[in-house]
């Protein structure tokens, strides 16, 4: 919930620590990642520029800004975006932020003209401290919760990703696996307590905990290789990459996930693939693994 004190200090504490991945400047254009506009998980960027002649002018409250009352927003609209890239035929579409806060949306939602991605605030570019650079806008009569308002919006994902990939370098050799190669490596299946993305999630069921998942070690993706003392970096499509030592992805048996009950994850819940670190019981990973104990989005491994 974005609101009061708590989000106040919560946001505060993003802006003095999260440098790598928020700009100190707000801009009136920028371009946004689009996943899935084509075979596996393709991202295309669509500059908002290019959009120009769609850009319209909302006026609307910020329910995260309540108190500061109704201004003018200026922006694209989402369908608008979407259509530009190419994607039709969805069910839904989840939205990303930069902090990896996640909005999904049904598609007729997302199709109203006034529901926006706004970059400028009464003629003026729309800073970090306000949501910007790119911020996802309703019109009030929508009466959206104020948590569906997703900040430093930076990559769009429809629910129907076809045959996602994760892709692995070592070695400067890459290779990409898909969900079949993922479970030829003989997959393991667990009950876990699993972290999923902070945000709002319009009519997805709520995930029951623990769930069951289907999941292989990252050690098997580099399996045969020489990887002693080398550094592993997980790139995830939105939000920051980390980089940590392999022995202790080893050791503590870290776990790629990309199935939930049996199913591809959704993307609201931090899929298509994520990185589970069983903290709890592997004292090596205190210190360099997420506090959420799982990387979502993930996109690429490299080690070297």
């Amino acid at each position: 919930m974005r609101s009061g004190s708590f989000y106040f200090c919560v946001c505060a504490w993003l802006l003095f620590t999260s440098a790598p991945f928020l700009s100190a400047e707000a801009s009136h254009t920028g371009s946004i990642k689009v996943m899935g506009t084509g075979k596996g998980n393709a991202l295309a960027s669509i500059a908002l520029d290019a959009c120009a002649g769609e850009v319209v002018t909302v006026t609307s409250v910020d329910p995260n800004f309540g108190s500061d009352g109704a201004f003018r927003y200026t922006g694209v609209p989402l369908q608008a975006i979407l259509k530009r890239a190419g994607v039709s035929g969805m069910k839904g579409i989840t939205l990303v932020g930069r902090d990896q806060y996640t909005v999904y949306l049904p598609a007729g939602l997302a199709a109203n003209p006034d529901v926006i991605i706004a970059s400028e605030r009464d003629g003026n570019p729309l800073s970090q401290y306000l949501g910007g650079p790119l911020k996802l806008l309703f019109p009030p009569d929508l009466k959206m919760h104020q948590s569906a308002y997703c900040w430093y919006v930076e990559t769009l994902i429809p629910d129907y990703v076809d045959n996602p990939g994760v892709t692995v370098t070592v070695g400067g050799r890459t290779t990409r696996y898909a969900l079949s190669d993922l479970d030829a490596l003989r997959p393991e299946h667990k009950t876990l307590y699993l972290s999923i993305p902070l945000g709002y999630r319009w009519d997805l069921p709520k995930l029951k905990q623990p769930c069951r998942v289907t999941a292989i070690p990252l050690g098997a993706l580099f399996d045969g290789e020489d990887v002693t003392g080398k550094k592993l970096t997980l790139t995830p499509f939105s939000g920051r990459p980390m980089t940590l030592p392999v022995a202790p992805i080893l050791s503590c048996e870290v776990m790629l996930v990309y199935r939930i009950n049996d199913q591809p994850i959704h993307p609201a819940l931090g899929g298509p693939f994520s990185v589970y670190f069983p903290v709890m019981s592997c004292g090596e990973l205190e210190g360099i693994a997420p506090e959420t104990a799982s990387l979502f989005f993930l996109h690429e491994i490299s080690v070297d």
